[in-house]
């Protein structure tokens, strides 16, 4: 990954937040085997279904910051990214370069609004069980392991990615920084890592919020 190449959606460089992003899919792709990386997805998949579970079914829909996605989005847009996730995933352990758009930064279904809380978290449990079945291949020794570096003279498969990092201006302030990169399997698979971790924390943080709120309005 050339990683001085790579700028923001907007044309400026990126932030330290988002190169360190980057810097860490780099080289803990270079030093976790499948199975580290298999692990770690795993754990962070089931935190995320925890935190999901302690969710009571009317405070999904309710939106402790005005014009911001509650909890039933953020469960919905988890489904969906995995779900595609796990296709693209599939390909590049396929030696192929996964066809399509590229996975959107605010993907997400109408069924945040009106499905009910149970199918939504059983949708979100059944993605990540295809995301881990998938990776679970390669863990186990079955199927292509595609490195970063080439083989037999051709380059190991990518996937056009977008990435989004939480950027802090000078003034306090915390901005998305979106930008592209071109990712091989072992860097897509812990950027989904981040991803389920980071929407474990924005649920932890809308589930507070929402406690604090009733906290103080009783």
């Amino acid at each position: 990954m050339e990683l001085q190449s790579i700028v923001a959606m907007d044309g400026r460089p990126l932030m330290a937040e988002s190169m360190r992003m980057l810097e860490y899919l780099d080289e803990r792709a270079k030093t976790l085997s499948p199975r580290d990386i298999s692990e770690r997805l795993k754990a962070a998949a089931l935190e995320l279904e925890g935190v999901v579970a302690s969710v009571d079914e009317k405070d999904a829909r309710r939106r402790p910051f005005p014009g911001k996605w509650h909890i039933a989005d953020v469960v919905d847009h988890i489904s969906q990214t995995q779900i595609r996730g796990a296709e693209e995933l599939r390909h590049l352990l396929s030696d192929r370069r996964p066809p399509g758009p590229p996975v959107y930064e605010a993907l997400k279904s109408g069924a945040s609004d009106w499905a009910p809380w149970p199918t939504l978290v059983r949708g979100l449990q059944d993605a990540n069980r295809e995301m881990l079945s998938v990776i679970e291949i390669v863990s186990a020794g079955r199927g292509s392991d595609s490195r970063q570096h080439s083989r037999d003279g051709v380059a190991a498969p990518t996937v056009c990615t977008v990435l989004v990092a939480n950027c802090k201006l000078q003034n306090g302030q915390i901005v998305p920084q979106i930008f592209i990169a071109e990712l091989d399997w072992r860097q897509y698979a812990l950027l989904q890592r981040l991803h389920l971790l980071d929407h474990r924390t924005q649920i932890r943080n809308l589930h507070k919020a929402l406690q604090n709120f009733s906290n103080v309005t009783v």
